[in-house]
């Protein structure tokens, strides 16, 4: 019995200990919502690595060797092959407050529509580095990929007011 009693007084000291902003709510409006950092090169063999932060606040490492399930033409991952996406990865690097995820998931979301600058060629064998990310589109359960900044072999912008708030943001993720 006092055991048990212990147990409680513990836990609901330990409690009292989290901030409010690192609670993170099940019905965060921005739960469909995953950012990605994402380095692919084919030259001098392949490297594909990078990260990926849901709503859980957890950034979630990928390295080569994960099976990968890249979007199509159009910029669509099924949810399924998300959540494979998702499964592959190997480790958490960081976590996010639930406040910043909030805060930079709404302003990625006025990115969603902005337009695209044009695609030009800066580098040769540099690969890709890719700030992105993905809106989940429930109609058909499958999330479409945002392009926020891509440097590397080419370069491209997102021109919408936020996007570079939101990629200075990604990266100081480590």
């Amino acid at each position: 019995m006092k055991n048990i009693l212990l147990a409680l007084v513990l836990l609901t000291s330990l409690s009292g200990c989290l901030r409010p902003d690192d609670i993170w709510a099940v019905d965060n409006n921005n739960g469909y919502l995953i950012f990605q950092s994402e380095y692919t090169n084919y030259a001098w063999g392949y490297n594909h690595s990078g990260w990926m932060l849901d709503n859980t606040g957890k950034v979630k490492r990928f390295q080569t060797s994960a099976k990968w399930v890249f979007p199509d033409s159009l910029g669509y991952v099924s949810a399924p092959d998300m959540q494979k996406n998702m499964a592959a990865c190997d480790s958490v690097m960081a976590l996010v407050a639930s406040r910043d995820f909030t805060s930079y998931a709404e302003k990625a979301n006025g990115c969603a529509n902005g337009p695209l600058s044009k695609s030009t060629m800066t580098m040769a064998d540099a690969g890709e580095r890719i700030y992105a990310f993905y809106v989940y589109d429930s109609a058909g359960n499958r999330y479409k990929r945002v392009v926020l900044n891509m440097s590397g072999d080419f370069s491209q912008e997102n021109l919408a007011p936020d996007a570079g708030a939101v990629v200075d943001w990604m990266k100081t993720i480590k």
